[in-house]
């Protein structure tokens, strides 16, 4: 679809539309009930609070899609949102009144044709979606459906959303480590990808970090434990090193898979990283290092756990994160015994240094 506005034009739409959107959800919700008087006899006033909820998700995912220019992302949403709904006995034709409802309230924040033609296209593929009508519905190079959903909740800010999508794979059976692999890492992949490219702003892509801390401590409680015990196993970023989500679930799905966790956070002084190791012993050490110019640091501190265990020995070395995946050989350059460029090949590649089965990236056996 093309629309000729700025990404600040559009940027101000969404927050207009967002302004917008607790008098709207309490607008629509009291109207859908004024339509269907049977809702309040069956739901009561319980009902008419998640109506209001559920309004405020639609507006804030609208709202996103917008800002992106991307009507296909309004459009997943609304298939995950109908499906989630068709489980618990709503019909579709409940969403798209709903829906129709909203973008009939929000019009009054159009300006020009411009935004006009952009709103109504976010709107139609959502309707479409509900109406069954074909089209792509691809997303950022294959996204799955349920990760788009969470990644258009990180950037709406809606924490409330991201929980709810979290907390409905968890209802489907869903294990942590599918949730992190399936959902979680697909949408922060996704975030970097639109900070690179200048699509979100510093502030935007803080908020989505603080909203996934915050769906990973939801869901630690709920994290399987292996049966079987692997062995003691360190995660640590580089003295320098901010990000600290990816370490955080490479940690936790190693923990599920029976490995004793270490985690250590980010921007650890290399002393500090080196008495861990020391006192902890760990088989293996995990490095998570997200940005390029952290390559000389990851460098020194490997080679000053390899300096303190002499002789060959001490624990193997894994690396990860956002520099290796753009040298994708810099892995062998500081010397780690192996790189992980995901969490099902960090487990893989824990298990091959371990003497298991295991990922393909790995340096030869030393």
């Amino acid at each position: 679809m093309s629309v000729d506005l700025s990404a600040s034009h559009r940027g101000d739409l969404a927050q207009r539309l967002r302004a917008e959107k607790d008098e709207v959800a309490r607008e629509v919700t009291d109207l859908f009930f004024q339509r269907h008087p049977e809702w309040k006899e069956r739901y009561g006033s319980r009902g008419v609070r998640h109506g209001v909820q559920d309004a405020l998700f639609h507006i804030d995912f609208l709202a996103g899609a917008v800002r992106l220019a991307d009507p296909h992302a309004f459009r997943r949403y609304v298939g995950w949102t109908a499906r989630m709904l068709e489980a618990r006995g709503i019909a579709p034709h409940f969403l798209a009144e709903n829906l129709q409802d909203i973008a009939a309230a929000l019009r009054r924040t159009l300006a020009e044709s411009g935004e006009v033609a952009l709103f109504e296209a976010v709107v139609q593929a959502g309707l479409d979606e509900l109406q069954g009508a074909g089209g792509d519905d691809g997303f950022g190079g294959g996204i799955p459906e349920t990760a788009h959903v969470f990644l258009q909740a990180l950037l709406a800010g809606n924490r409330r959303a991201a929980q709810s999508v979290a907390e409905q794979l968890l209802s489907q059976g869903r294990s942590v480590p599918e949730i992190y692999l399936q959902v979680v890492q697909p949408a922060l992949y996704h975030i970097g990808s639109l900070w690179q490219r200048d699509e979100i702003t510093v502030a935007q892509e803080h908020m989505a970090t603080a909203i996934t801390q915050n769906v990973l401590a939801l869901l630690y409680p709920q994290l399987p434990i292996a049966d079987r015990k692997r062995g003691g196993v360190l995660i640590t970023g580089v003295e320098g090193e901010l990000h600290q989500i990816g370490a955080h679930m490479v940690a936790d799905v190693l923990e599920s898979d029976g490995w004793e966790v270490r985690f250590l956070g980010t921007e650890m002084p290399h002393d500090g990283i080196l008495r861990a190791v020391e006192e902890q012993e760990p088989r293996l050490v995990g490095i998570s290092t997200t940005m390029l110019f952290n390559l000389e640091s990851t460098e020194g501190l490997i080679a000053a756990i390899r300096g303190a265990a002499g002789n060959g020995g001490g624990p193997r070395v894994i690396v990860g994160g956002g520099a290796f995946r753009q040298a994708h050989e810099g892995w062998r350059d500081v010397g780690a015994d192996g790189y992980a460029p995901d969490l099902s090949e960090a487990v893989e590649l824990a298990r091959k240094l371990s003497g298991e089965v295991g990922s393909p990236h790995t340096a030869p056996s030393s």
